[in-house]
């Protein structure tokens, strides 16, 4: 699940456990361009992420009286949204809901590619696989 709530940045909910060699094996790919461009899609994912709930408890917690309104104040999302990722959660107890800057790993091209339309839910239900 990607959540947009501000330009270029988005809630990922991922199993942040999911390793380099299992997406790639998820995928199929083993050598070549595909290689190249599914490791540079891992990698583009999983850097400079940041999990929203433990940042919620370590530095918000005290200023926001639940994580429901932590998510409506700080990152205005709508209460539908919210509901949305909740519900997610409970059905993913693996995952965690991280927030990324879409631009952070630097090529602007993966981001694009990622949530493409051929590729948005191949990828997503990788993300959210049980290892």
């Amino acid at each position: 699940m990607i959540l947009h709530y501000d330009f270029y940045k988005g809630l990922w909910l991922i199993n942040s456990e999911l390793t380099i060699d299992y997406f790639l094996e998820s995928i199929g790919v083993e050598k070549g361009y595909a290689l190249d461009m599914f490791t540079r899609m891992y990698n583009c994912i999983f850097s400079e992420l940041i999990d929203i709930e433990e940042e919620y408890l370590k530095y918000y917690s005290f200023e926001y009286e639940n994580f429901e309104v932590y998510l409506y104040k700080k990152y205005n999302l709508e209460k539908k949204d919210i509901k949305k990722v909740l519900k997610k959660m409970s059905k993913f107890p693996h995952c965690k809901i991280y927030k990324k800057d879409d631009y952070s790993y630097g090529d602007y091209t993966i981001p694009q590619f990622i949530t493409s339309e051929t590729m948005h839910k191949r990828i997503n239900k990788i993300l959210k696989e049980k290892l």
